[in-house]
């Protein structure tokens, strides 16, 4: 047996690799804690010298680092955890340095509300001590953990950004007005000690590096919401940031001859331009596909520059610049037929690469794999415990909204049930500026293991299908989105899948707000609706993205170009604003949020609650102690679900 194989036997010991399931079992459904407990496995990173592999995986519930030695499969894992955190990310600096990447939802000493706070911790192979990376920032600084760069002269150094007042910076007492800056350090690995490398403007939302530790230049934002992009000192462009990011500049290019620039083209589709670091304006595409904006920018993690892009068809594509990685991503995909493929990590030799690949009915599974003897090893499996035959069906399931609007969606079926007359399930994303695709979904299959068809549809407003598609649902959130979302629950009707006494509407965030506008607007359409962290009252979702002194962000200016109305314009907010409709609703309603989500406030499902209270409606509000947006903690997801099956059952079940 070798090494490695030894070593992913000694993985499997940990729960991380799928065991044999007996076919008997497969007639039941798989238990619940089976979708709620958190993925055993999210991100998986080799060392530049191939000898280590450090994973992010639950422990108790909760998110750690975990390292194993490839060659020394006896050896005890080194575990790096924070207390009360989250394992966000891992970065090897160096052979003997993993920077672990912690985040947890609290109060600060000088906010009233819940902050995001985050942290970075180098943690030593060799046995030596972890060191907390800007250690010697102020302990009130929640944001001490942007690393941008390894130094590729000396891997013991590493780029970070952090935002600092000047009394931080300095040392002295804080004061209450006191104005940020955002400001550039080099940090050891070792020592976590920092130095001031550059010290922003007011200005500087962010600094730009060259992918090898060295600065290249910096990002401005002016109060008019404007960004202006400096090379150098030099001002070499300038663009409107008012209501969304018309540039989205990248990295460096792998070559380090220009900035990769997302930008939406005459093509009207989200494509990626190079901008030559001389000049103004933006040259060819470096990538474009005419039917789907991309998706992500692909970067290097030995030289952070960017490698290539994924776009979404109705799966993930992935598509690299350099021939090398195209050329083993091909060979992946014929290895791994019919999921999405991508590359996770490399060691710095390009012996040996991570991969990850998933598909609708094979959750993320992580892989090692050898280009020289095409040797393709299972780290572990995102959920063990579930097989294909425990999956529902995913389907794409495209229709027409009335305005002849083509609409694309994503049908799951109950695994062992005739789609026929069944309780169905309408589950519109979040975002709104998001989409689904077929893929893996805990939450959807869940409800499909329990005997639901589920349908997600990327209604107007959704991103992937070019700007005009996004576009379209400004201002009509409580209108054509909702008018797209009946059309798929019509179609399902007409088809004879969805039984149109037994269909239930469920979201989170932005889905949790089509919920509550569905239930509200829409009273005679559902027999019930389920809103996890969903937004009720648009004028404050509104109001607490302007700054201080109540002028317009760029965040506020998003989201007014999103709903379609300014703060100020109280009325047509109210019209779209669930609570302030709560009269209207005649069907069930299941509240639910986590008491520490900074990303919809849990005020908005207590107005919600209050309101429907008030017009004496039948709501439930159940609280998720000590999570944040993302459902973060198995505990808590585990709790959900719970509610959701019983809230589905009572309302919607045979």
């Amino acid at each position: 047996m070798s090494n490695r194989s030894r070593l992913f036997g000694a993985v499997c010991v940990l729960g991380l690799c799928a065991s044999p399931i007996a076919a008997m079992d497969a007639i039941a459904a798989p238990a619940l804690e089976t979708f709620g407990n958190l993925p055993t496995i999210t991100n998986a990173k080799i060392s530049p010298d191939g000898k280590h592999l450090a994973i992010i995986h639950p422990v108790n519930g909760r998110p750690i680092a975990t390292v194993f030695e490839l060659d020394s499969p006896n050896a005890t894992p080194k575990n790096a955890g924070f207390p009360d955190a989250i394992a966000e990310d891992i970065i090897w600096a160096n052979n003997n340095r993993l920077i672990c990447i912690f985040r947890a939802n609290k109060k600060l000493t000088y906010y009233k509300d819940i902050q995001v706070f985050s942290r970075a911790i180098s943690v030593a192979m060799d046995g030596g001590d972890a060191a907390v990376l800007m250690g010697d920032a102020p302990k009130e600084n929640g944001w001490a953990s942007g690393v941008l760069d390894v130094v590729s002269a000396d891997p013991d150094f590493v780029l970070m950004e952090t935002q600092e007042t000047d009394a931080q910076l300095h040392g002295t007492a804080p004061r209450v007005y006191d104005q940020y800056f955002l400001d550039l350090f080099i940090v050891g690995v070792t020592s976590g000690v920092s130095q001031l490398v550059r010290h922003g403007s007011p200005d500087t939302n962010r600094f730009l590096t060259d992918g090898m530790g060295h600065y290249l230049g910096r990002i401005d934002q002016t109060q008019d919401l404007k960004e202006h992009l400096y090379i150098g000192e030099k001002e070499v462009a300038s663009y409107d940031v008012r209501g969304g990011d018309e540039w989205g500049v990248e990295n460096l290019t792998e070559d380090g001859s220009a900035l990769a620039v997302r930008a939406v083209g005459n093509e009207g589709m989200d494509a990626l331009y190079g901008l030559k670091l001389g000049d103004s304006t933006l040259g060819p595409p470096l990538f474009l596909n005419p039917s789907y904006d991309i998706d992500e920018v692909l970067g290097d993690e030995h030289e952070n520059r960017v490698v290539g892009v994924s776009y979404v068809d109705d799966m993930a594509e992935y598509k690299y610049f350099d021939p090398k990685r195209e050329q083993i991503e091909e060979r992946l995909k014929r290895a791994l037929p019919m999921q999405s493929v991508r590359i996770v990590s490399r060691d710095a030799a390009g012996a040996n690469y991570v991969v990850a690949a998933e598909g609708p009915k094979n959750p993320e599974a992580f892989y090692l794999f050898s280009p020289a003897t095409s040797q393709l090893s299972v780290v572990a499996k995102s959920y063990p415990d579930l097989s294909p035959s425990d999956l529902g069906e995913e389907k794409a399931y495209p229709y027409k909204s009335r305005d002849g609007m083509d609409i694309h969606a994503y049908l799951t079926l109950p695994p062992g049930k005739s789609p026929k007359n069944l309780p169905t399930v309408i589950f519109p994303h979040g975002g709104p500026a998001a989409r689904d695709s077929l893929e893996f979904d805990w939450w959807a299959q869940f409800m499909a293991s329990r005997g639901y068809a589920v349908l997600q549809p990327n209604f107007r407003g959704s991103s992937g299908y070019g700007v005009a598609f996004r576009d379209a649902g400004n201002g009509e959130w409580a209108g054509k989105v909702q008018n797209d979302i009946t059309d798929g629950v019509q179609k399902l009707i007409a088809d004879g899948i969805a039984d149109p006494k037994r269909i239930c509407i469920v979201g989170a965030s932005y889905g949790g707000y089509a919920a509550l506008a569905g239930a509200t607007f829409n009273p005679n359409q559902y027999a019930c609706a389920i809103s996890y962290a969903g937004i009720a009252d648009l004028q404050l979702f509104i109001d607490r993205d302007v700054n201080s002194g109540g002028e317009e962000t760029e965040s506020s200016s998003l989201w007014e170009a999103r709903i379609g109305a300014g703060k100020s314009e109280t009325g047509k907010l109210d019209s779209m604003s669930p609570y302030a409709h709560a009269d209207q609703v005649k069907i069930p309603i299941l509240l639910i949020h986590s008491n520490k989500d900074v990303t919809v406030p849990i005020e908005q499902s207590e107005i919600e609650n209050k309101a429907l209270l008030s017009a004496g409606k039948n709501v439930q509000f159940i609280t998720l102690d000590g999570d944040d947006h993302y459902l973060s903690l198995g505990a808590t997801r585990i709790q959900l679900l719970k509610e959701v099956e019983k809230f589905l059952a009572a309302h919607i079940g045979t």
